[in-house]
């Protein structure tokens, strides 16, 4: 049988408010579910995923980025760049996926708790 003493009880208590604690600090802003939006290296603007919204960006060079945030992800609505992969990206919701125009220099980027599937893509 073990015996606990009043030290015992004191360093228990201070392990569990300190691992709370952590815990905390670690998961502080995992509620914030925001996407950036940058043009030409300078942010543009933040938004917040739940909230609906369109946002219009006509670059320097005329080429023009309607983007939209709707369901908690946010997508490249229309651009009239050549190749179109900004566009053909689709939805993103997970944190640190992006939206590159490269001929736009628009670079949208999802920073929310919600992880990606998966961890390295290969060939």
């Amino acid at each position: 049988m073990v015996h606990m003493n009043k030290r015992d009880m004191i360093l228990i208590t201070v392990i569990v408010l300190l691992a709370a604690l952590s815990y905390i600090l670690l998961h502080h802003g995992d509620g914030d579910n925001v996407v950036s939006v940058y043009v030409k290296g300078s942010l543009h603007g933040t938004y917040d995923l739940s909230v609906p919204r369109q946002i219009h960006i006509v670059g320097d060079n005329g080429i023009i980025n309607d983007i939209e945030i709707s369901d908690g992800s946010v997508f490249m609505k229309y651009s009239d760049c050549p190749g179109q992969q900004c566009v053909n990206t689709g939805r993103i919701d997970r944190n640190n996926e992006s939206i590159c125009c490269a001929p736009a220099g628009t670079l949208i980027t999802v920073h929310t708790a919600k992880e990606p599937d998966y961890d390295a893509i290969t060939k």
